[in-house]
């Protein structure tokens, strides 16, 4: 086994926008049939999830454009290419989106006759993709340039792609990239750099080419003479570049993560790229697809930059890229949805890039069009609260908050009998109004300490998602102490809610409280600082939803304990864990899970922990 597969197994789990594809050792595959599954890769190589990219490359033109990152916030994915001709379905049968090339494993040849060459976007208009993107209130615009099925959308000079091999003759990024300018739209590029389905030497297609990791020499060469030239023609041909989106890293190894850098820092000095590079490579980082947190996420920030995580989600369902049953669909209730996940992400210190699947003839659906105008038509009035934001000066908020100096920004989407309550404030407000009344009506508001409680009439209540709008003395507001205090009985109480991540690929459950998705590889930590009055030996109670497969560790600075999610698989409930663990002194300690033996591939996706109990033995 060569060192590439042997990082490979040691298992980095980063999301993919784009399917599931689980690796378990050399040439091994599980493909998920259940089209309802979330998409996702749970093992790729490297020991380094973020933060290998060196501090000095953070130039002066990188720089600028992530503090634009910054302060933008929202912008358009689309997913984009010949599986959109496809409709979701492939020998009469329901497939994949983006993937259905990997999912009902359809050859090259019979991809290149029914998808790629019969695929010319007729009616792509870069003005109509541009007026969409502005009405939504959306930045910046990131289009696959190329997906996993290798297909280049653009006049490469490798002859996969939408003007050679199609006969399509024109330059949609071209296009796209003209208006953009003209516009004032910053455009960036997804590419999958590591998986190619149409190359023996790039990674995933083993039903064609008879494996998916690809012997070193093989994948060398895909990557030197495709992927890094076009890189290389994608920087150099299509103006100003905002980011370069990689994704899925699987044989990729340090040498050539660093190649890709310096091949996009060559044509594009303030380009910025995200960590799903690979091996610790990026500009900023980046969650699993519809990635949530239970907490305020600073972990990236420099000492004189605030780099934001990021993550995505799309207004289709069934898959990312165009589907009949899935693009076309009348979204108008989950409106409020997509406008409170822009509050929440960007209230715990994100980036929200939200997604689109145009149709085959290269028009975006109306019904994707109008989930997008009812956020822009929500940001044309509370902007204010996104736009250069910052996040909640409370680490672990109640619901979606933002802040900038002298302000606190409330998001609400449902009131208690016209009330919205705050614990944790400690700066005095002096005056609460709505942020979508021009006249700042003045809301009765009762401040006692730390809690604050503000009544919000009928007639002032918006319709999808109300900002209430504090004004507070200090220019930063001042909050709690929110470390976690030791019970009066002795007890320690770690719940998900209060915990932090040590890595972005995982995410929350907001109503449930319990983690989506943890367990999956042994770096998926969570933390939680703790106040320890009375220290001694400790029982540990837990509460999940079983998986027998999976073996944790819990630990403190001196002492481990390894935990097993035994119990009934699906069903929340707890359960003594064997042993305790010792704290030997007071004071705040810092207290962490990480998957020691990461969870059995059955029921990784349904196994959901809620945290623990620390309870004191006595002697």
């Amino acid at each position: 086994m060569n060192k590439n597969i042997k990082g490979f197994k040691r298992g980095l789990m980063v999301a993919s926008a784009l399917g599931v594809l689980c690796i378990g050792c050399k040439n091994e595959t599980s493909i998920a049939t259940d089209n309802a599954a979330i998409d996702y890769v749970t093992e790729t190589v490297g020991d380094v999830d973020f933060g290998k990219t060196k501090m000095s490359d953070y130039t002066p033109e990188i720089r600028e454009n992530m503090k634009a990152l910054y302060h933008d916030k929202f912008g358009l994915f689309v997913h984009f290419g010949p599986y959109a001709q496809l409709g979701g379905e492939w020998q009469g049968e329901p497939g994949a989106a983006e993937w259905i090339m990997r999912r009902s494993f359809i050859p090259v040849a019979e991809y290149e006759k029914e998808a790629a060459g019969k695929f010319k976007p007729e009616k792509f208009n870069a003005k109509e993709w541009v007026d969409i993107a502005e009405n939504a209130g959306m930045k910046f615009i990131v289009l696959t340039a190329k997906h996993h099925d290798g297909f280049a959308m653009y006049k490469s000079k490798h002859p996969y792609n939408l003007f050679d091999f199609s006969g399509f003759n024109r330059d949609i990024l071209r296009e796209l990239a003209e208006e953009c300018k003209k516009r004032g739209m910053k455009l960036g590029f997804y590419y999958s750099q590591d998986q190619d389905w149409h190359e023996k030497g790039g990674a995933g297609n083993d039903w064609d080419f008879g494996s998916v990791i690809k012997p070193e020499a093989e994948f060398d060469a895909y990557f030197r003479e495709k992927a890094v030239m076009q890189i290389k023609e994608l920087t150099s041909e299509y103006g100003d570049i905002f980011m370069v989106w990689f994704d899925t890293p699987f044989q990729i190894t340090d040498e050539q993560s660093q190649m890709m850098m310096d091949a996009v820092k060559e044509n594009q000095p303030g380009a910025l790229v995200n960590a799903r590079l690979g091996n610790g490579y990026g500009h900023f980082d980046v969650s699993i697809d519809n990635g949530t947190t239970p907490s305020v996420s600073k972990a990236t920030w420099l000492s004189d930059l605030k780099v934001p995580w990021q993550t995505h989600e799309s207004v289709t369902k069934n898959g990312w890229g165009y589907t009949k049953r899935g693009a076309e669909l009348d979204r108008s209730e989950d409106y409020s949805d997509f406008i409170y996940s822009l509050c929440r992400i960007i209230g715990n210190g994100g980036v929200y890039l939200l997604n689109v699947g145009p149709r085959p003839d290269g028009t975006i659906p109306e019904t994707q069009v109008n989930s997008l105008t009812a956020i822009g038509d929500w940001l044309k009035v509370n902007g204010e609260a996104i736009y250069g934001a910052d996040p909640s000066p409370l680490k672990f908020p109640p619901y979606a908050i933002t802040s900038k100096p002298g302000k606190v920004y409330l998001h609400v989407q449902d009131f208690d009998k016209n009330q919205v309550a705050l614990d944790g404030l400690l700066s005095k407000v002096t005056k609460a109004y709505i942020l979508a009344d021009t006249s700042k009506q003045a809301l009765v508001f009762n401040q006692e300490k730390a809690h604050l409680s503000v009544t919000v009439p009928n007639d002032l209540v918006q319709p999808r998602v109300t900002v209430v709008v504090l004004e507070i003395e200090d220019e930063q507001a001042k909050v709690i102490d929110e470390t976690i205090q030791q019970k009066t009985d002795g007890s320690i109480h770690l719940p998900v809610s209060k915990c932090e991540f040590s890595i972005r690929r995982i995410s929350y459950d907001y109503d449930k409280k319990v983690t989506h998705r943890w367990g999956e590889n042994t770096k998926q930590g969570l933390i939680w600082t703790v106040n320890v009055k009375q220290p001694g030996s400790f029982k540990v109670i837990s509460e999940d939803s079983g998986n027998d497969g999976l073996i944790y560790n819990l630990s403190n600075s001196k002492d481990t304990l390894m935990l097993n999610a035994k119990g009934t698989i699906g069903k929340l409930t707890k359960k003594e864990q064997e042993g305790h663990i010792t704290i030997d002194e007071p004071g705040v300690h810092k207290f962490t899970v990480y998957p020691k033996v990461p969870a059995s591939k059955a029921t990784k996706g349904s196994y959901k922990f809620k945290g623990l109990e620390l309870i004191p033995v006595k002697n």
